[in-house]
């Protein structure tokens, strides 16, 4: 007997609670029914051993190199990880310079990359650069980031916040230095 008591008084708590609330106006409800439900990007395709030949006009620009990789549902963004290592070639063929790097985000129409964890990216000529993000714009052949960065130019160090070049360091632009060694040459006439 107190069962079906106690189940009707809560369920007349319920409807009076429902029938006092204040109604919902149009533009409450439009506003809810705009807001977009979070889809986050799926990448349903998994690859391991993955090498990716990047060509310009029939020239090879570029390989890349991962141990695994994603790929989402349009095979336009991938994500590697396990080590990353693209090699840069110059218009003959030659190399130009190695990106490596522990994991990597990939924009395969654009050809951008975005190297992430232990990046060291070191030119044809020996010249190294040491951070932990960095950006690679493979149609202007340049790299940039706002990470910390060490640079090793044979003899010379420096260390900066931020930092953009081409790809094989022979124009860099330090954004903030904070230390190092260098030695300013005149130009001759």
């Amino acid at each position: 007997m107190i069962v079906p008591v106690v189940c009707g008084v809560g369920f007349a708590m319920v409807f009076l609670f429902l029938a006092l609330s204040p109604p919902r106006s149009p533009e409450e409800e439009a506003d809810q029914e705009a807001l977009p439900e979070e889809t986050p990007v799926s990448f349903p395709i998994q690859s391991e051993g993955v090498r990716i030949r990047g060509w310009e006009r029939g020239v090879l620009r570029f390989v890349l190199e991962a141990q695994a990789m994603e790929l989402d549902k349009g095979g336009t963004l991938g994500k590697c990880s396990g080590g990353v290592r693209i090699l840069v070639f110059e218009d003959d063929g030659e190399l130009r310079a190695t990106l490596e790097s522990h994991a990597a985000d990939v924009n395969l129409l654009r050809k951008n990359v975005r190297l992430r964890g232990n990046v060291v990216v070191t030119s044809s000529s020996g010249d190294r650069l040491e951070t932990e993000e960095l950006f690679y714009f493979s149609s202007e052949k340049t790299i940039q980031t706002r990470s910390p960065v060490r640079a090793y130019f044979k003899e010379h160090f420096l260390e900066s916040e931020g930092f953009a070049s081409d790809v094989d360091l022979t124009h860099p632009e330090f954004f903030r230095v904070i230390r190092g060694t260098f030695r300013l040459e005149s130009a001759s006439p």
